[in-house]
């Protein structure tokens, strides 16, 4: 490309997304989507590069149009001859020789290896990890009286258009808020007793997530069929909450 020519709108992408790849901040790792396109971008360059690029990482430049043509008669001269047999040579290079040329072409080639590993390793997390037992998802609903004074007992102010209420599991209904001091608050609401637990508040950023303790022996009718002592983990995933249980062993 001409030194005076504006970038393409690809070339432009490229370089955004190598640098949240590669930069001092990469966030790219949790977004497949992105490395994905890295990785088609990256491998669309290193196959066909812009113009000139050969020329400027020290490859021989193609031939002309003013080359001289192929004698069909086998009439051409030594040095014709020898033209042509260095141009079949240089036509018949393997890919991998093409690709790893130069050491601009051989850091391309890592890069993509290395985006394309980084996706593989996101997908294969997202396959083997933990998978929750059940999902719930935001109500409509406004707080009511209860779900008020559990927060005001909790001891935050919170930012009455940032509470969010979520279906309930088990009985147990989650609720998030942002206090005054910017914090993330949850909670688990248990309306058949008027408590409140695993109340936590956190900067963002921080993992939120709220754990009951499960025991039916104490006539928790909500936790019948989970043995004494499991967990109920709600992990809060911002329009939904993720269930986990944790049974415990019946030896315990």
């Amino acid at each position: 490309m001409d030194a005076s020519s504006p970038p393409s709108d690809a070339e432009r992408e490229l370089d955004e997304l190598r640098r949240r790849a590669y930069g001092p901040h990469p966030d790219i790792q949790a977004d497949p989507a992105a490395m994905a396109r890295l990785t088609e971008l990256e491998a669309a360059r290193t196959a066909s590069p812009p113009d000139g690029a050969d020329a400027e990482i020290g490859e021989p430049a193609a031939a002309g149009d003013d080359a001289p043509a192929a004698d069909p008669a086998g009439t051409a001269s030594g040095a014709d001859a020898s033209d042509s047999a260095a141009s079949g040579e240089g036509s018949s290079r393997s890919l991998w020789q093409r690709l790893t040329a130069s050491r601009a072409r051989r850091g391309a080639l890592l890069a993509s290896v290395l985006v394309a590993f980084l996706a593989l390793a996101y997908t294969v997390a997202g396959l083997v990890g933990p998978h929750p037992d059940a999902t719930v998802h935001r109500i409509p609903d406004e707080p009511d009286g209860v779900v008020l004074s559990m927060l005001g007992f909790l001891g935050t102010e919170p930012e009455l258009t940032s509470i969010r209420g979520y279906e309930p599991y088990r009985g147990f209904e989650p609720w998030f808020a942002v206090d005054a001091q910017g914090f993330q608050c949850f909670m688990i609401i248990d309306r058949s007793s008027g408590t409140f637990d695993g109340a936590n508040c956190v900067p963002p950023g921080v993992d939120l997530f709220a754990d009951i303790g499960a025991w039916p022996l104490f006539g928790d009718d909500f936790m019948r069929g989970l043995p004494n002592g499991s967990i109920i983990r709600f992990h809060y995933r911002g329009d939904s909450v993720d269930v986990f249980l944790y049974p415990s062993s019946e030896a315990d």
